[in-house]
């Protein structure tokens, strides 16, 4: 169990968001994954995508100009630009720092390839891909530095509508 994942478990009673997480999400383990730089810019990638799909990363991060600290409007830009990449929140953590799970936002491509756009730190992932279209694009739209599963400003809308808020 990577420590995303174990966090999500043992925090899921803490909030709507980890118990959605841990009940929908998968992990992706610290084995998979690799800091390295693509289009000029430090980015978390799967170790297994191949040149022809680093190009289309590379392509997604040039047209998105991904901004550090908006790993929400970062990762729902690079869906809007290619549909390939799968939105996905959840938690990221940090292995070497014990401070927990940070909520987070990246992509998975074609739903199986991390692609973190946002920051080169995080090394365990545990998330959920948010794969409904017209979700996606009012979120885009309407709260796009806020992130789906845990916006407040909607009162936790998504969750409310899953069961998991009252």
């Amino acid at each position: 169990m990577n420590a995303a994942t174990r966090y999500v478990e043992t925090s899921k009673t803490n909030s709507p968001v980890h118990a959605y997480v841990a009940d929908h999400g998968r992990g992706v383990s610290k084995s998979d994954i690799e800091q390295t730089t693509v289009a000029g810019r430090s980015i978390t990638l799967s170790t297994d995508v191949d040149t022809d799909d680093q190009d289309l990363i590379a392509d997604a991060i040039q047209a998105t100009n991904p901004t550090g600290k908006e790993c929400f409007a970062n990762a729902l830009r690079m869906w809007k630009h290619n549909s390939r990449l799968k939105y996905v929140e959840g938690v990221a953590v940090i292995s070497d720092l014990d401070a927990g799970g940070f909520e987070h936002a990246w992509c998975l491509l074609d739903g199986e390839h991390l692609v973190d756009p946002t920051t080169e730190s995080f090394d365990c992932y545990h998330g959920v891909v948010i794969d409904d279209p017209e979700i996606l694009r009012r979120y885009a739209e309407e709260y796009p530095h806020e992130g789906i599963l845990g916006n407040h400003k909607n009162r936790y809308a998504f969750l409310r509508d899953r069961g998991y808020v009252d």
